[in-house]
C-alpha cells in the first residue's frame, strides 16, 4: 500500500470517523486506483515477466526493472546485455530498457525476465521507497472516501446525491466525489486537479506482457 492508517491519522482523521481496519481498506483501494490509472506500481515487487522479443537491439520494458536476477530467450539464458536502471544522475524510470548488440529474438512472450520491479525512489542507504507524490495522492484519495464527518446521515445523503461537488453547511465544508470503486471500473480521473496531475505525471502506456 502507498499509505497507511497512521498517515491518515496524522492528517487529522479520528477514530470516531474510521477504524484502523477501515483506513487500511481505503488505503488499499487508493493503491489499486493509482495502479489502474498509471499502468504501473510504485513499490519493489519481485516477479517474473514475459514480453515480446522485437528482433532489435533495444528491448523496452513495461516498467522500471530495479534489479535483474536472470533473463532468458526461449528458455535459454541470455548474456551480453546492458540494463538501463539508473535513477541518478540519468533517470531511466520513464524509459526502462535493456540493450543487446546481438539483438533480441523476435517472438510472442518469448523473453523471460525475473527481478525486482517498480517505479521507486532510491534511498541513500540503497533501499527503495514509494515516490512522495504518489504517497500524497494515496493519502488524499483515501481521505476523500471517508464518510462525511463520521455522520451516517451525511453518508446516506452522499449515496443518494452522488456527484455533489462541494457544499458548506452548518459551518462544515466537505466535498463529494464518485467512489474509487466506480472510478477504477470506469478508468476515470477523479476531477481533483492535484491528484489527477500527479497520476498523469506517472502514467505509462502498457505493452503486452504476462505474469508468472
Amino acid at each position: 500500500m502507498y499509505c497507511a492508517p497512521g498517515d491518515l491519522r496524522r492528517e487529522g482523521v479520528t477514530e470516531e470517523q474510521a477504524s484502523n481496519e477501515r483506513l487500511s481498506e481505503l488505503c488499499s483501494l487508493a493503491g489499486q486506483y493509482i495502479e489502474v490509472m498509471t499502468g504501473q506500481w510504485f513499490e519493489p515487487r519481485e516477479m517474473t515477466l514475459r514480453i515480446d522479443g522485437n528482433g532489435g537491439e533495444t528491448l523496452v520494458l513495461p516498467i522500471f526493472l530495479i534489479e535483474l536476477q536472470f533473463i532468458k530467450a526461449y528458455g535459454v539464458p541470455v548474456e551480453g546485455y546492458t540494463l538501463y536502471n539508473r535513477t541518478a544522475p540519468e533517470d531511466d524510470r520513464n524509459y526502462p530498457r535493456i540493450k543487446r548488440k546481438a539483438g533480441w529474438p523476435k517472438g510472442n512472450l518469448n523473453i523471460e525476465l525475473r527481478g525486482l520491479w517498480g517505479y521507486v525512489d532510491e534511498e541513500d542507504n540503497g533501499g527503495y521507497v514509494t515516490p512522495i507524490l504518489i504517497r500524497q495522492a494515496a493519502i488524499k484519495l483515501a481521505i476523500m472516501q471517508l464518510p462525511l464527518l463520521g455522520d451516517t446521515a451525511a453518508q446516506e445523503e452522499k449515496s443518494i446525491r452522488g456527484m455533489l461537488t462541494e457544499e458548506t453547511t452548518d459551518g462544515h465544508s466537505y466535498k463529494l466525489d464518485r467512489s474509487l470503486s466506480t472510478l477504477i471500473a470506469d478508468r476515470q480521473f477523479t476531477g481533483d486537479a492535484e491528484i489527477d496531475q500527479i497520476l498523469s505525471r506517472y502514467s505509462k502506456q502498457r505493452i503486452r506482457l504476462g505474469l508468472i
